[in-house]
């Protein structure tokens, strides 16, 4: 017998005793066919299996003997790649079928109700709201008439009660794609902007604000896309791939790394080309004259910059560096892990003292930048992750970070919980892995693991059902403003986008198979019909819009790692009418009926005997038709608040230092809030801010009240009784403000005479129409800058013998007999409005008070007013908005 036939029979024993199947598929012994090359390969799997443990469960094998053109059950390769995944692409015999496709809800159960320990982080107001999230959970909260109803509440609504409950629900749509592989995808912290890197060294910016162009503009190197481009890097050379970059606070400045030991920075808003290398190196020894190389010379992987964008965190093989862009010198260099540095950031937006960096070493490190020193030791370590960290990411508040493990898991930590480094390095010391031996990422499947997590386990929750395999998948928080960061979600390498709530249930799966093409508009209803795509790009990065629901993710469509490349860019908007079986008039129909059938429950349960006619809000219909004395028109104004601003002073209206009495005076007065966005506006600026009620009346925000006119001048009017003889000048109706966007002229209708004659002789006497032939319009008051001393001093000289002594101008006591005879000078605020001269017309005074009154003028006045005072009696209405974009909600 020869040496060969005896080895062979040795491993057809050997497979015999590990249970593995030995006959190919025409049930023939494979045994003699296998060659030395074979034999060896075998031998070496069934000694790392050995030195596994039994976590994995049980191991059968299924070898099959190299198929042969004429045989019957011959598949060519080529044919059959379309249609079985790459599972054992990297792993050869190392792992076998019955690994790769395993049931993992034996593992990781699907999360259908919420957890425990997620309940007390949403409610403990560190996640959002919290009267908001216990309205949610019990069911009371209802956007629509939350959205409908904000008008009506006299405290500015949050933005966070509206948009947490709306969530991206789309498949998306594409906006941009590459002829490579994409690696990082983000949003700008005020996502004015969106950039990416892709492994052509190539990075791109576009403009968020822009509309999307109904054509894809491509370029040469196979760049597609619908969304304006601010600018296109080209990045230094490097190795293999532009792993991670970064954008300043600012918008202005980018960084990225490329496995080398330099981070290159460039600017984002010009056409320069200049890009600032960032060496991580050691500064070479004094006196060497050659380029200096470190011994072990090593690669970065990860880089953020800081908060206030004067520092950059960066980590590489196994270490973590700080850069001082100020001081232009690196700040920090530790060696903390046994593995590569993955992923590195800032623990918080404040201080930027806590670092935080995440390795293949399977654990995330925190870092104190103040009590380093000369230890260069943790000062707590995540421990939990069986394999190694792909991304962490920080919520900013200094205590919550998040990590994505190869594990297949997404870990939800606090830094309160972290172990200390001694229990770190008592476990390290123990030399035991509790990870899959050889296992590598890079492929298609993730074989049983052994454990389920480090026995150290300390993190808070943990998140289940993605895919991270391929490439290193990151993880985020959502948006703080908007959803009060309660979701956490992460791409997955099997194509889909997974949204967690913090209670650790899937609130949302997004699935890239179903993206529609780029020739469709992102914000138009999606198709009744949609195919998915045979090809499922692995998603390696997801970004969530700060302001709106939207998200942006990047997907690769090679299946092979490292083979065949290009990726696409989607974008996932909220569509939830598109979402509904029907069309919109059927879900209005469907409503409808839906409302007629309670009212129609509640009437007969209201009927019988002893019942009492209690119902919840949100179900109750309009129970009465509205008078037909009620006003539900604004009278030219927008509906919701709005800014006065007078077109001839630049000033708006004002109610006098933000005052609630009966008969404060309104006037003009310089604007104290630019932002006309609600969310951004300082709640003590609504004494500027108006509105028109049912009724036609305009009224003050800050007050509450409507605004009279008395003596010509704008007042509030608390509410009065009534009072006889009515009208009068205490109890009369409020006058209607109207806006004429044409003639940008704003006109008031008194219902009686705004004179208001008290004595009932007097009233009789003087009953004439003459007011109603007159319009009113509301106007500015110039002033006039005070007089100098020389300029009193000759007044006093030319009136001394003809008039009464007014040197500052004071208020005049006059009777029209001597204003009609030249006997003494009006002030500004008594000249009558078509009696004005060039002169009086002027408005030069330095104080930033402007009187507002209401004048009465005939047509023939209107028609001869100069042009300066008709710039007075024009007005621009600034209407207040609820997101920064001047289009959508």
């Amino acid at each position: 017998m020869s040496v060969g036939s005896t080895v062979s029979s040795a491993i057809q024993a050997i497979l015999e005793l590990q249970g593995v199947s030995t006959r190919d598929r025409s049930g023939n012994s494979i045994s003699a066919s296998l060659t030395n090359e074979d034999l060896q390969r075998l031998l070496t799997v069934f000694a790392s299996s050995d030195t596994g443990g039994s976590g994995g469960g049980g191991r059968n094998v299924t070898l099959v003997s190299q198929d042969d053109d004429d045989d019957a059950d011959y598949v060519d390769e080529e044919e059959e790649e379309e249609e079985e995944d790459d599972s054992g692409y990297f792993y050869g015999f190392g792992y076998p079928t019955s690994q790769r496709h395993w049931d993992r809800s034996d593992w990781w159960p699907e999360i259908t109700e919420p957890q425990k320990e997620g309940l007390e982080l949403l409610l403990g107001g560190e996640f959002g709201r919290v009267m908001h999230q216990m309205k949610t959970r019990d069911g009371n909260r209802n956007v629509a008439r939350s959205i409908l109803n904000r008008g009506a509440i006299s405290r500015p609504t949050y933005r966070e009660d509206i948009a947490s409950e709306i969530l991206p629900n789309s498949g998306g749509t594409a906006v941009a794609s590459y002829a490579a592989n994409a690696y990082v995808g983000q949003f700008s912290s005020d996502s004015a902007f969106y950039y990416t890197c892709v492994r052509n060294f190539r990075l791109h910016v576009y403009d968020m604000k822009a509309p999307f162009k109904p054509r894809p503009l491509e370029s040469r190197d196979g760049h597609a896309t619908t969304m304006e481009v601010i600018k296109t890097i080209q990045a230094a050379p490097g190795r293999w791939t532009i792993t991670d970059s970064h954008l300043s606070p600012d918008n202005q400045r980018m960084i990225y790394a490329s496995i080398s030991s330099t981070v290159h920075m460039t600017s984002t808003l010009d056409a320069s080309t200049e890009q600032i290398p960032i060496s991580f190196k050691d500064p070479a020894p004094r006196g060497y004259r050659h380029d200096y190389l470190e011994d072990d010379e090593f690669g970065i992987w990860s880089c953020k910059f800081s908060a206030d964008g004067n520092e950059v965190i960066a980590g590489g093989n196994q270490m973590i560096f700080v850069y001082d862009l100020l001081a232009d010198r690196r700040t920090v260099k530790i060696k903390g892990h046994t593995d590569d540095v993955n992923t590195c950031c800032w623990a918080d937006t404040a201080s930027g003292n806590v670092l935080i960096s995440g390795s293949d070493d399977t654990f995330v490190k925190v870092w104190d930048r103040r009590s380093l020193g000369g230890t260069a030791k943790p000062s707590g370590v995540f421990i939990g992750h069986t394999e190694g960290i792909t991304h962490v990411s920080a919520k900013g508040d200094g205590r919550y970070v998040i990590s994505n493990g190869k594990d297949q898991i997404l870990r939800l930590w606090d830094l309160r919980m972290m172990r200390s480094n001694s229990e770190f390095e008592a476990a390290a010391g123990r030399g035991r892995s509790y990870g899959i031996p050889g296992y590598d990422y890079r492929g298609d499947a993730y074989p049983r693991p052994r454990y389920k997590a480090h026995p150290l386990d300390c993190s808070v929750m943990k998140y289940t059902g993605h895919e991270v395999l391929r490439t290193l998948i990151r993880c985020h928080f959502s948006p703080a403003e908007t959803t009060g960061q309660q979701y956490i979600y992460s791409g997955s390498s099997d194509g889909k986008i997974h949204i967690w709530s913090l209670d650790g249930r899937v609130v949302q799966v997004l699935d890239r198979s179903y993206t529609l093409p780029m020739a469709l508009d992102p914000s138009g209803p999606d198709p009744d019909d949609i195919t998915p795509s045979r090809v499922r790009p692995c998603v390696r990065d997801v970004s969530w819009h700060s302001q709106e629901p939207i998200l942006m993710s990047t997907g690769w469509l090679g299946r092979r790692w490292g083979h065949t490349e290009g990726s696409i860019v989607a974008r996932h908007e909220w569509k939830g009418m598109s979402k509904v079986m029907g069309g919109l008039e059927d879900w209005v129909a469907r409503q409808k009926a839906e409302r007629a059938e309670r009212a129609q429950r509640r009437s007969q349960r209201r009927n019988m005997p002893g019942a009492f006619g209690q119902s919840s809000d949100d179900d109750v219909d309009m129970p009465f038709v509205p008078p037909l004395d009620a006003e539900l028109t604004s009278y030219g104004f927008p509906q919701g608040y709005f800014m006065l601003r007078s077109v001839g002073t630049g000033r708006v209206l004002d109610v006098c230092q933000g005052l609630k009495d009966d008969g404060t005076a309104i006037i003009l007065w310089p604007m104290t809030e630019s932002s006309l966005v609600e969310s951004m506006r300082r709640p003590d600026c609504n004494n500027q801010v108006f509105f028109i009620d049912t009724a036609g009346a305009l009224c003050s925000r800050s007050a509450g009240h409507a605004i009279d006119v008395e003596a010509e001048n704008l007042v509030l009017r608390h509410r009065r009784p009534v009072t006889l003889p009515f009208p009068n000048a205490y109890s009369h109706p409020l006058p209607r403000f109207a806006y004429s966007p044409d003639t940008k002229e704003v006109t008031v209708t008194f219902a009686s005479d705004p004179s208001y004659p008290a004595a009932p002789e007097s009233r009789r006497e003087s009953v004439s129409a003459a007011w109603k032939e007159k319009t009113y319009y509301l106007s500015s008051v110039p002033m006039r800058r005070p007089p100098t001393l020389i300029a009193n001093a000759s007044a006093l000289l030319t009136s001394a013998m003809s008039g009464p002594l007014a040197l500052f101008g004071g208020q005049t006591h006059t009777t029209p007999d001597m204003v009609f005879d030249g006997e003494i000078d009006l002030a500004e605020g008594e000249l009558a409005e078509q009696d004005r001269t060039e002169a009086e017309e002027v408005d030069d005074s330095l104080d930033p008070l402007r009187p507002v009154k209401v004048v009465a003028l005939v047509p023939e006045e209107v028609a001869g007013s100069s042009d300066t005072a008709r710039l007075r009696r024009q007005w621009e209405i600034m209407p207040l908005r609820n997101t920064k974009h001047r289009t959508g909600m």
